[in-house]
């Protein structure tokens, strides 16, 4: 069945998977403007590289509290919709402004606005679409088939503004991404929260949950994970023209990677229903590592780097699956929200923040190659972490888990098996 069925949530006893297809192909459309253009839209503007640099930063800083803070509102509220809703319609305002903000200072508030306002998006996404398709056992197969249109969006928005912005120029930045917020914003005005099953209560305490070993071990797996990609978003691009690479292979190899996450995404649920979650999750952290430690030290052999850019599959889509499904262990229901949201901050924001710092150091005081090989001995340490956080749920904390979750989620049922073991 196609993964973007029409119906609404409820209704002929499946969710809708078209509007949360197209939740996503908006939000990593915006995405992929974002990341590769803002840093040219900033140059264009006449900012120097120090400034730019501290530019971008603003927007890592915001992603370590702000994930957190629309979680726990989503959890108190009982709503993710409405959020949402805010969140896009208020980046939409915030970005019909930036044209007129003319000084340093300005763009550094506008920067660290809009970061916190969209910093709503990928948590509560992802909360509302898991708490969804787990009421219909739907996780496994109909995740990666949601998702990947997320891939699609990137991709398309990356290549598409490209073009663009190379005949009309970096000014039409700002409006261009606000087309695409405007119709992010339409979509999530369709959307519909998860409907209750039982009686709302006060919500549980989430950050108790991270006095448990395998919930801070897991976290730590995936802090070293995010902390070693910081080398593949920052320095990927500049290590390969340093090496000789044309600007047209370099795009190539990033065309490679998101291809293969896109492919991963549309068969998850083969691999899921084959593999044990233990396997799956410490198996991409040994493939993260193989994977800059051959960008590190063999980079300079194109045809390896192409087969190693497959592994963007392993290494970012497979983690992010795996990954929100380990979280189904122990962020249930009404701690829904704020899981994925510690989850995001923890990971992108201070191991996308701390890896950033620590690769821009290694670049400068060591060599680019071992930046890379930084990143390979982080993702090594993860793969530690992810392996210890299983054995600590052998010992008999899965139990004491499964008994909080159930007793967390009265608010929000489930079904039956998505408490099981993740093993």
């Amino acid at each position: 069945m196609s993964p973007l069925r029409g119906e609404g949530a409820g209704a002929a006893g499946a969710p809708d998977h078209a509007r949360f297809g197209l939740f996503y192909l908006g939000y990593y459309g915006y995405v992929g403007l974002i990341s590769p253009y803002v840093s040219l839209y900033f140059a264009d503007r006449g900012f120097d590289p120090v400034q730019i640099g501290v530019l971008m930063a603003s927007f890592q800083v915001s992603r370590i509290a702000g994930p957190y803070l629309w979680g726990w509102l989503s959890d108190v509220m009982h709503t993710r919709v409405r959020l949402l809703r805010v969140s896009a319609f208020t980046s939409l305002l915030a970005f019909l402004l930036l044209p007129g903000v003319g000084s340093y200072g300005g763009m550094m508030a506008m920067m660290l606005t809009l970061s916190l306002l969209t910093s709503a998006m990928s948590p509560l996404g992802d909360a509302l679409t898991i708490s969804t398709l787990r009421r219909y056992g739907a996780f496994d197969h109909s995740y990666g088939r949601i998702r990947m249109f997320g891939s699609l969006g990137f991709i398309g928005a990356v290549l598409a503004g490209g073009a663009l912005f190379e005949a009309v120029g970096m000014r039409a930045f700002p409006w261009v991404a606000s087309a695409v917020l405007a119709i992010l914003a339409g979509v999530v005005m369709t959307m519909r929260d998860a409907a209750d099953e039982g009686p709302r209560t006060t919500p549980p305490r989430a950050l108790p949950l991270l006095r448990r070993p395998d919930v801070a071990w897991f976290l730590a797996s995936a802090f070293l994970m995010m902390f070693a990609h910081a080398a593949l978003y920052v320095f990927y691009s500049l290590w390969l023209e340093t090496l000789g690479y044309g600007k047209f292979a370099i795009g190539m190899m990033w065309t490679i990677g998101v291809v293969a996450e896109i492919v991963f995404f549309y068969y998850q649920g083969l691999l899921f229903a084959r593999l044990a979650l233990r396997t799956i999750l410490t198996g991409t952290f040994v493939l993260a590592a193989l994977r800059f430690g051959l960008t590190g030290y063999f980079a300079q052999l194109a045809w390896l780097m192409a087969l190693v850019q497959v592994l963007h599959a392993a290494t970012f889509a497979a983690h992010h699956s795996a990954s929100l499904k380990r979280l189904q262990a122990w962020f249930a229901g009404p701690l829904q929200g704020r899981g994925q949201a510690l989850y995001t901050g923890i990971s992108y924001g201070v191991g996308g923040t701390l890896g950033g710092l620590a690769m821009g150091w290694t670049w400068n005081a060591l060599a680019p190659a071992h930046t890379f090989g930084l990143a390979a001995v982080a993702a090594a340490a993860g793969a530690f972490c992810a392996a210890m956080s299983f054995r600590a749920e052998g010992d008999g904390a899965l139990q004491s888990s499964t008994a909080q979750t159930r007793s967390a989620i009265a608010s929000d049922e489930v079904s039956p098996g998505d408490s099981m073991p993740n093993r």
